[in-house]
């Protein structure tokens, strides 16, 4: 029997076809975390509190003082809380990413930690514009690292081409 396809549209086969695999399964999926994804997600973080602090304190005259304590918050502050914060929902990411919906149920936890982190500064005495300031840093942060750590949490999967061989 010659290789002669019987539609004028199929190519001759060579014995050996590259098709594209099947998609896998949900289940079956690993994920992966980019590094360059989740370093980016904490390098805007720190950018954007630092911006709403360079907007509040040198251009606005903002005092960002804590009341109750007496603590100044100042770049170094902002810079080391952001680092910690997001390197303990990055390890929280990379152990949940292994179960079934982990993804899912990281996220949840991200927005429920970020829900509780907006107690923080009236609970430390803040007020006016203080706690405005420091509520909208809490905001930005937490948004920019639920969604750049979410979306560095990827599929692993093949090279997405299977060679399947035919009999002759």
């Amino acid at each position: 029997m010659s290789n002669i396809p019987l539609n004028p549209r199929t190519p001759p086969t060579s014995g050996f076809t590259a098709q594209p695999s099947p998609p896998p399964s949900p289940r079956a999926t690993a994920r992966r975390i980019r590094p360059r994804g989740a370093v980016a997600a904490l390098v805007t973080a720190v950018i954007g509190a630092l911006l709403i602090w360079a907007v509040a304190v040198p251009l606005g005259g903002l005092d960002l003082e804590l009341a109750a304590s007496g603590q100044s918050v100042g770049p170094a502050s902002i810079i080391g809380a952001v680092l910690i914060g997001g390197a303990a929902a990055w390890l929280l990411l990379a152990l949940l990413i292994r179960l079934r919906r982990g993804r899912a149920w990281w996220t949840a936890v991200a927005v429920a930690v970020l829900v509780l982190s907006l107690t923080g500064p009236p609970l430390s005495g803040a007020g006016g514009a203080v706690l405005v300031t420091l509520e909208l840093m809490h905001l930005v942060v937490g948004i920019v690292l639920i969604l750049g750590l979410r979306r560095s949490a990827v599929r692993q999967v093949g090279a997405g081409r299977t060679v399947i061989g035919e009999a002759s």
